[in-house]
């Protein structure tokens, strides 16, 4: 699973962006259950704060439809501009 980077979301300034989901699985009544996800999220945007690229990356992981789909899981984010 990944943040959406759309231009819209990051008005067009996204030079390089990566993230990377660790999915958790427990084994919860007999089966593998996904009890977490931790989103690990670098990104090159010029001209914005790492206060501002964490507010859009916390605002992007809401709107994803995999988190949407996915609301009953704790999911963690880490947002940090590259650098």
């Amino acid at each position: 699973m990944a943040t959406r980077t759309s231009s819209a979301i990051w008005d067009g300034n996204l030079k390089e962006g990566h993230t990377i989901a660790k999915v958790n699985l427990e084994m919860i009544g007999g089966g593998p259950k996904i009890t977490s996800i931790d989103l690990d999220c670098e990104g090159e945007v010029p001209e914005i704060d790492d206060a501002k690229f964490k507010e859009l990356a916390e605002q992007t992981k809401k709107t994803c439809p995999v988190s949407v789909a996915l609301a009953g899981t704790e999911i963690k984010l880490n947002a940090r501009l590259k650098g």
